[in-house]
């Protein structure tokens, strides 16, 4: 009973996840914590088996993702993983869950910035796969391209290392055509949104641009709307940066028109909107001033709980360094990362 309280709880939860994302609001945090305490069984963790403290592992972890609370979601994710690299037999007997606790594990360390934790994790897992403590199935095999690739992207965009990760991008596709019937379409897109990302960071936004388009133009797909969101809103930068002013007015209206019918638009993509919009009549020696002026209002919403989660998909505080201070987008981040170690 216990055992099946917490794995319906965890499965609503990333339900809701899959379904909306983020809590974006009080009112929806609310109604999500409300949901988790009522549903949360009280347990002594000394008396759990391994099942029972996998499930209650699982539920707050996904509790944390929806509240964007990050640490939390990194104790919970390394429990998770923990449980298992402690009961290694589990790990030939359960290899999904297995290998979906190092992802979450590794998620969350990517959200925090911490990339030492991050490369020890993703070593750390690398030395089980080739110990090959499982069975390695088609399934299995599938999963273990889709999270050590995607992860390994992830480690560039830690610390602007983007051209290193660009040469990661042709491997990639090549197994994104040979796993095509195993993989999910919203994770091909996720590739293709973080291909992107790496081609923007190193300043090569035509590239950028033809990878978003893949994701745009994708009329059949269901996926999460934030990634729809960042996607449409990645490529107005990346046209403005690429200087084809000529179809901004467009991608403005059906960008525009695609976040109000989505119910997508908080306050960070409206002020990237406007301001974008508002560049056609600024003449080019008042650029910098009015970058200065939306880097002022967005730093406002980098800490914000419901609004920091658009620099999670799109660094927008670095292009807009970038731009007041002559340099490039990698040199920003890469300038944070070594100061944040110092």
């Amino acid at each position: 009973m216990f055992t099946s309280k917490l794995s319906n709880l965890s499965l609503q939860l990333y339900g809701i996840f899959l379904k909306t994302g983020y809590a974006k609001n009080e009112k929806e945090a609310e109604i999500i914590t409300s949901y988790f305490k009522k549903r949360l069984p009280k347990y002594k963790i000394e008396n759990l088996g391994f099942r029972e403290k996998l499930w209650l592992y699982k539920a707050h972890l996904w509790y944390s993702f929806l509240m964007q609370d990050f640490l939390n979601c990194y104790k919970y994710a390394a429990k998770w993983v923990e449980l298992f690299y402690d009961n290694t037999d589990m790990i030939r007997q359960n290899p999904v869950f297995f290998l979906k606790g190092n992802n979450y594990l590794l998620e969350s360390l990517f959200m925090l910035n911490n990339k030492e934790r991050f490369e020890a994790s993703l070593n750390r897992l690398h030395s089980v796969m080739k110990e090959n403590l499982f069975a390695n199935d088609e399934n299995v095999e599938s999963l273990s391209f889709l999270y050590i690739n995607l992860n390994k992207l992830n480690s560039h965009f830690i610390d602007g290392s983007f051209e290193d990760g660009l040469q990661l991008i042709p491997g990639i596709e090549k197994n994104l055509r040979k796993y095509k019937n195993r993989i999910d379409e919203h994770f091909t897109m996720t590739f293709y949104y973080k291909f992107a990302c790496l081609h923007f960071g190193s300043g090569n936004n035509e590239e950028c641009i033809a990878y978003l388009e893949k994701i745009i133009s994708n009329k059949s797909l269901s996926m999460r709307e934030d990634l729809l969101c960042f996607a449409r809103v990645l490529n107005l930068v990346a046209h403005y940066e690429a200087g084809l002013d000529y179809h901004l007015e467009a991608l403005l209206r059906s960008t525009y028109k695609f976040l109000i019918k989505m119910n997508e638009l908080h306050e960070v993509q409206q002020e990237m909107i406007k301001f974008i919009k508002g560049l056609q009549d600024i003449y080019p020696h008042e650029l910098k001033n009015a970058f200065r002026g939306l880097l002022i209002t967005l730093k406002e919403y980098e800490n914000h709980p419901y609004e920091r989660r658009a620099f999670l998909y799109l660094d927008i505080i670095s292009w807009l360094e970038s731009k007041i201070e002559n340099k490039t987008v990698k040199q920003v981040i890469k300038e944070k990362y070594h100061a944040a170690l110092a």
